[in-house]
Parts: C-alpha cells; sequence; structure tokens
C-alpha cells in the first residue's frame, strides 16, 4: 500500500510536470522523435549487452556460461526491475537465481551480480561527481539547486571513500551491515540469513575487487562502455527532437541526473520523479524543459520494449531445466 501511494503522488507530480510545462510542447516532441524510439531502444540493448559483458567477467569461477544467456539473465532483470517497480532489491536477487540455473552456486551468483553492480555504481558515482561540479563550475545554479547539487557531490564522494576503505582493507562491509539490520526489532523477525553464505559471497566480491585487478579492470572497462552509451542515447534523442546539443551537453544531463534512482527509490520507477529532475537539467543547461520530459517519456518506452523482451526470456529460463541437478 506504501509503494501504491508512492506511485500515485509520483503520478501526480508527472501530471503537474506536465501542465506546468505544456502538454502541447511535450507532445509535439514526441513526435518529432516518433519511431526513433525504435534505433534508441537498439542503444538501449547495447548497452545491456555491455552489462552482460561485465557480468560474465563478475563471475570469478570460470563457468561456460553462453554470452546469449547472459544477456537473457540481464534482460530479465530488467522486466523484474521494470515491471515490478522493485528497482535493484529484487532485480539483482532474480539474475542471481538464473545464474544458479545455468550452472553456478547461489553464492556464486550473487557474488557475481553484486559485484557488476556495485563496480557500475561506483563509477556511476564518479560520473555523477563529475556532472554536478560542471554543472556547479559552468551555470549559475540557484541557492537551492547549488546546496542541492554540493550535497549529492559529497553524499557520492563519501561513497567512493567508504567503499575504497572497505575493500582496501578487506572489510566485510556487507555482513556487518546485514548483521546490525538483524538486531532490529522488526526487521530482525523477517531477515533470516545464513551468516557463512554472506561470508562467501563477501570472499568471492573481494576476489574481484581486489585480488584480481585485471578481471576487475575488464568489468570496469564494459560499464564504462554502458555509460558511454548511455550518452549517446541522449544525444540522439536530443538530435531527433531537434534541439540543440553538444556531446558535453548530453554527458552533463545524463551524468548529473543519476541520482535520480537512488533519491527517488521509495517512488516506483521513479514516475515523476525523472520527469522533473530532467526538465529541471535541461532548463539549467539552456534547453527547454519540456525537452526533459520528453527525453524521459522516451527512456520509459524504450525500457518496456526492452523489458517486454526480457519478460519472455525470464518465462523461457525459468521453465528451462537447471544446468545442474538440485539447482
Amino acid at each position: 500500500m506504501l509503494r501504491t501511494f508512492f506511485l500515485l503522488a509520483g503520478l501526480v507530480l508527472l501530471a503537474w510536470v506536465v501542465v506546468a510545462l505544456g502538454p502541447r510542447e511535450i507532445v509535439a516532441l514526441l513526435r518529432q522523435i516518433g519511431w526513433g524510439v525504435v534505433p534508441i531502444a537498439a542503444i538501449y540493448a547495447a548497452y545491456q549487452a555491455c552489462r552482460a559483458l561485465a557480468l560474465r567477467h563478475a563471475i570469478v569461477r570460470d563457468a561456460a556460461i553462453p554470452f546469449v544467456d547472459l544477456l537473457r539473465i540481464r534482460v530479465s532483470g530488467e522486466a523484474v526491475q521494470v515491471l515490478t517497480f522493485t528497482g535493484p532489491f529484487l532485480a539483482e536477487p532474480s539474475k542471481a537465481w538464473l545464474l544458479g540455473r545455468r550452472g553456478l552456486a547461489l553464492t556464486e551468483g550473487f557474488a557475481a551480480t553484486t559485484a557488476e553492480y556495485l563496480i557500475y555504481t561506483l563509477i556511476s558515482a564518479v560520473i555523477l561527481s563529475v556532472g554536478l561540479t560542471g554543472l556547479l563550475v559552468h551555470y549559475d545554479l540557484s541557492g537551492v539547486l547549488a546546496t542541492a547539487a554540493r550535497v549529492v557531490v559529497t553524499i557520492a564522494i563519501v561513497f567512493l571513500g567508504v567503499a575504497a576503505v572497505a575493500i582496501a582493507g578487506r572489510i566485510y562491509l556487507i555482513g556487518a551491515v546485514l548483521a546490525a539490520l538483524g538486531r532490529l526489532p522488526v526487521v530482525g523477525r523477517r531477515l533470516r540469513l545464513d551468516a557463512a553464505a554472506v561470508r562467501r559471497v563477501e570472499d568471492l566480491l573481494l576476489e574481484v575487487l581486489r585480488e584480481q585487478p585485471a578481471r576487475l579492470a575488464r568489468v570496469a572497462l564494459f560499464e564504462i562502455a554502458a555509460q558511454i552509451l548511455l550518452v549517446a542515447e541522449l544525444a540522439w534523442i536530443l538530435a531527433l527532437a531537434g534541439l540543440p546539443w553538444s556531446v558535453w551537453d548530453a554527458f552533463l544531463i545524463e551524468s548529473s541526473t543519476k541520482f535520480t534512482t537512488m533519491a527517488f527509490f521509495f517512488i516506483p520507477g521513479q514516475v515523476g520523479a525523472s520527469e522533473g529532475v530532467l526538465a529541471l537539467v535541461f532548463a539549467t543547461v539552456g534547453l527547454p524543459a519540456a525537452g526533459g520530459v520528453a527525453a524521459a517519456i522516451v527512456r520509459r518506452v524504450r525500457s518496456l520494449l526492452v523489458a517486454a523482451i526480457g519478460l519472455a526470456a525470464l518465462a523461457a529460463m525459468s521453465r528451462a531445466r537447471p544446468s545442474v541437478p538440485g539447482l
């Protein structure tokens, strides 16, 4: 019920943003983009392929999982994230479970998906810090916006610092956090964890992040390629909409809005929040705010297209016989 309330609140926010900016202008931009959403979806599929390759290299054991299966697992997780409004909280375990059906132990699956997601998040935090700093330096942000940008940059830097200390010191941070949650009155009764399994996941995670720098570099390389594709996708949207753009503008907009998913995780699909944040950043860099709403809607459509493929892949992989008996 709480998520339903936040979803309705997000829809109200979306309606307010559309009415405030002018539905006619937004619709005109969407019509201008038109069938361009198909190549946009293709760019997004390439983004998913890069992250599937990153997932392949995040698997410590030399498991012979075909790339096609890894891509199906990746888009299946996308389907779970988009269609259930659960974000990574259900998508990542779903991918770990599917990896288990392809021959990995469940701890290995969790370690691989966690490593891939964490490396992607760390790179996103770096890009976010650069993007928001660029906005602060090159544009005249109002007092509230400037303060908010500085707060987000500070949080990102603290997150990167904590991660660096935990990795360098081989600190079992996930286990410590989960143990602390388990001691809470309400959460503790629902949280049932196998401490040995959690430690095994963290050992494998640190194997990727600390013990095998070549593997870490390969994962990071594909994650960076995925980030570049998101910038290219946004630049293509701007070009199709007939808006003035540059690579720098596309980078600033993409990088400075990366906090939206985490900051508004409580709103299913970040409905309304994504549109509002993109409209604000578009206006900041001198583009029509309506263009930000149109870009957010186009990205929702392409996510739904890829999620539909992922849903079919999830159904097929769920019905398929596991590669290892008993998994």
